[in-house]
């Protein structure tokens, strides 16, 4: 098995001007292998491989030995439980970038303590993932101190290190760095399991694609306050080139989206002010044009881009449209593109929550987040009424309602039984299906907003909130 754990960096002093004093070198994508380097980190190394002529910036790579460390003698440590307990024979630590995009991504070569394993269940898997991601590491501070964190929790540590190693201290006092310059953004974890019993995977989890006998899954986990990406690939194949370049398309994927949502959040803050210097906001705006444009694509290279982002999209943190005070400071193409990008990311999606050996699931919708023990068709059932509202062609005000009472209703659905919370999901995509649709079927939608005030009763609190909600959608209806 092979694990890599991605921090995502947003690098931001290209868009604030010559006041960051950022040194000249490496001059991110063209940094030159064996001449360059990265203070408190390490040298400038070519891929063994090359790089991918798609991608800039990743035919070379800078070392993070020096950056962060792990304890002594990692292969005596062992992960996981059962058939996966394994053993981390090699690792490695490497800052990719191409400038404004950069990724600090730590990984492991795994090896099974039993070859012929059997297979694997979903808790074991769980343990795998949580003993690799809270595995205690060293990340450089000022002054040669370390300070110690996990590797979840590095991105951080590593964004604030990175700042300090790339500024010219000679022009500027690297404490008089603003912090925000480089932001980590939310991690990922990419786990490989090739030629091997399939994995157990979780819930939620999601397959993605098939392509040169490979499978990608894809679930959101949160490991204490860490919400982690986390794609699992599987199968056979011996073609080492396309699983190559799908692994290196999932890290710059994450990142890309990573940044670019950071990017978003501080314009929104006034920390990038767009209307401080001309050249800077017309920089600025390029960058979101450019990105919100190679993000949209529904395949790049090959590989279907649309869809691995659709199981991907997290909400959280993403800045509402209607908040977005900035938008204003735009040339109108950019920021109708920023707006759409904006209302597209209002998506409803699901995370796993691991808190030792017990799990819970949450439903996000929009900026709203649920917690409880859905099953599988609930959950679906939710986040499907709630994405076809948000895409929906309708008035407004219809649109907004039709939020809240998946709001509203994701919350009665936590606090009822299995059968009966699969019940009123149901009965909730039935009333979303007819209330956005061309011409809707009165009896169909009040039938199942009957279904949903009746199961409300049966939970006192929520009693009110649905059938103010399910009034307020039929009073547009009528």
């Amino acid at each position: 098995m092979f694990l890599v754990v991605q921090h995502p960096l947003a690098d931001l002093r290209r868009f604030l001007g010559a006041a960051t004093v950022r040194l000249g070198r490496p001059a991110w994508p063209i940094a030159e292998p064996r001449q360059d380097y990265v203070r408190s980190f390490g040298q400038v190394r070519a891929r063994n491989r090359g790089g991918l002529a798609e991608w800039p910036g990743e035919d070379s790579f800078c070392l993070a030995h020096a950056a962060l460390r792990f304890p002594n003698h990692l292969r005596h440590y062992t992960f996981g439980s059962g058939p996966l307990t394994s053993i981390a024979h090699k690792a490695f630590r490497r800052i990719h970038s191409d400038g404004t995009v950069s990724r600090a991504e730590i990984g492991f070569s795994l090896a099974r303590k039993e070859a012929n394993s059997t297979a694997s269940s979903n808790a074991d898997l769980i343990n795998l993932l949580r003993e690799c991601i809270e595995f205690k590491v060293f990340v450089r501070g000022p002054k040669l101190q370390f300070e110690t964190t996990t590797l979840a929790s590095a991105g951080s540590a590593l964004a604030r290190n990175y700042l300090r190693a790339t500024t010219d201290r000679k022009a500027m006092d690297p404490n008089a760095c603003k912090p925000w310059w480089v932001s980590a953004g939310n991690p990922a974890v990419v786990l490989e399991s090739l030629d091997q019993p399939p994995l157990t995977l979780t819930r939620y989890a999601r397959k993605v694609m098939e392509q040169a006998n490979l499978t990608v899954s894809h679930d959101w986990m949160q490991f204490g306050a860490h919400s982690c990406s986390m794609w699992f690939i599987e199968g056979r194949s011996s073609d080492e080139d396309a699983l190559r370049r799908l692994r290196i398309h999932l890290m710059r994927l994450h990142a890309e989206r990573e940044c670019l949502r950071i990017v978003l959040t501080r314009i929104n803050e006034s920390k990038l002010d767009l209307a401080a210097n001309v050249g800077i906001s017309d920089e600025a705006q390029q960058y979101l044009h450019d990105s919100i444009r190679a993000l949209e694509k529904p395949e790049r290279f090959g590989l279907p881009q649309s869809a691995m982002l659709e199981v991907a999209q997290q909400a959280l943190e993403v800045v509402s449209a209607g908040q977005a005070a900035s938008l204003n400071k735009m040339r109108r193409q950019v920021a109708a593109k920023v707006e759409a990008y904006i209302r597209r990311a209002e998506t409803s999606t699901h995370i796993t929550n691991v808190m030792g050996d017990y799990m819970s699931y949450t439903i996000t919708l929009g900026n709203v987040s649920v917690q409880g023990d859905f099953n599988f068709v609930t959950a679906k059932n939710i986040e499907n009424s709630f994405n076809k509202t948000a895409g929906a062609d309708i008035k407004e005000d219809l649109k907004e309602r039709l939020k809240e009472l998946n709001v509203a209703t994701a919350k009665l659905a936590a606090q009822l039984s299995p059968e009966k919370a699969e019940e009123v999901s149901k009965d909730l995509q039935t009333l979303t299906a007819e209330a956005i649709s061309k011409q809707p079927r009165k009896p169909w939608y009040e039938l199942s907003a009957k279904g949903l005030v009746e199961a409300a009763k049966t939970v006192a609190e929520m009693a009110a909130p649905i059938a103010t909600a399910v009034q307020a959608v039929l009073a547009l209806l009528a």
